[in-house]
């Protein structure tokens, strides 16, 4: 499993691939907290030359939507299409699909869902982990599932766990076998540590130190 740094400050992002983030994936909310804009946005991430981006096309009508896919295609035709999981949004990733263009489709919270996108073209799917427990439902399973029904069929599409929450679900989703997780930076932080390391690091620079006393 690669991560995805699930942000849009661009201090964090960088840090992140820095240390070895496969890629760049964000949402209006957090463009609205970091004061962002979609198209200056994706530039300034673009230049960072990730592995993986996303740009998300919004639009209450398809047309709005297919004027968004235009504009990101503007940047670079390398930029992942993010589409809310909706009828339109089913729509214009099987247009997108019969273009060649890649799409990811995001706020999956049902394996129905799932297999609606994956019938539509899709190429990444993004449930929902955390926000699917606060609903009561388990996000896990879900994970899992949608893992277990894309390995059986063989079907050309990959999972990003989406929504984690904490190191338990990261590992999990992990283990489950999904390809990418989409994390937040502090969750990222979080997953680099580990008081054992932290000891044992402490106790091999006291070693070395002592060693080349002795030298």
């Amino acid at each position: 499993m690669k991560y995805i740094i699930d942000s849009a400050n661009l201090q964090e992002i960088q840090a992140a691939l820095e240390m070895g983030a496969y890629g760049i994936t964000a949402n209006p909310s957090m463009y609205r907290k970091e004061q962002q804009t979609l198209i200056p946005f994706l530039t300034a991430c673009h230049t960072m030359e990730p592995a993986f981006l996303s740009g998300e096309a919004m639009g209450n009508t398809l047309a709005e939507m297919e004027e968004e896919v235009r504009r990101i295609r503007e940047i670079s035709a390398d930029i992942v299409i993010k589409l809310n999981f909706s009828e339109n949004a089913l729509k214009l990733c099987k247009r997108l699909h019969k273009r060649g263009i890649r799409t990811a489709v995001t706020l999956i919270f049902t394996t129905a869902q799932a297999v609606a996108a994956i019938s539509a073209g899709a190429d990444y799917l993004f449930p929902f982990i955390g926000r699917s427990e606060a609903y009561g439902l388990d996000g896990l399973r879900l994970i899992h599932d949608i893992q277990s029904m894309i390995s059986l069929h063989g079907y050309p599409v990959s999972v990003v766990a989406a929504s984690v929450k904490n190191l338990y679900q990261l590992e999990a989703a992990a283990a489950a076998g999904v390809s990418y997780a989409a994390i937040p930076y502090s969750l990222y932080q979080m997953s680099l540590k580990h008081p054992l390391t932290e000891q044992g690091a402490l106790n091999f620079e006291r070693d070395w130190s002592a060693l080349s006393v002795g030298n």
